[in-house]
């Protein structure tokens, strides 16, 4: 039987996640980060409190975060639905084209590249679009996941509808 490349439809959905140890330490940082804050008298009390109510949610952030998984990327048989705390970026098989990899202050930056259809539905200019999702991973590995799991099979782009 002959096996296309790409995502097969009854495979189960890829999910890469944030590396805990390193989601772990940024929690632990802004944990104590608030209780310095809070202990800390010389640099005022309205200053203390502001820096200990900021840190304080951004630890109960984070903590919620790691425990409900919520920043991940996806990739499933419909597409890749990219999900960090402020923005959400989902992206069909038949939209992009291909994935690639650029520097960017001395950093590998994954690259989403899409197709002149896809670009007419979002009313984009450019056609390389950054996509965030090495989640603390190396982005050679993602990168090759996500080549891996592209899916070729040519399909209309469907019309978005508001």
């Amino acid at each position: 039987m002959k096996k296309t490349k790409g995502f097969q439809k009854g495979n189960g959905p890829i999910v890469i996640k944030a590396v805990f140890w390193r989601q772990s330490a940024l929690t632990l940082f802004l944990l104590v980060c608030t209780f310095v804050f809070a202990f800390i008298d010389y640099v005022g009390p309205l200053i203390s409190w502001v820096c200990t109510i900021l840190f304080g949610i951004l630890f109960v952030l984070s903590l919620l975060d790691q425990l409900l998984q919520w920043s991940r990327l996806r990739i499933d048989e419909t597409g890749y639905d990219l999900r960090t705390w402020f923005k959400r970026q989902r992206y069909r098989h038949e939209e992009i084209e291909s994935f690639t990899s650029q520097t960017y202050l001395n950093r590998e930056l994954i690259i989403l590249k899409l197709r002149q259809q896809a670009l007419n539905k979002y009313n984009l200019e450019e056609s390389e679009v950054p996509f965030p999702c090495a989640f603390g991973r190396a982005v050679e590995d993602v990168l090759t996941q996500l080549q891996k799991s592209l899916d070729k099979t040519p399909r209309k782009i469907k019309k978005v509808v508001d």
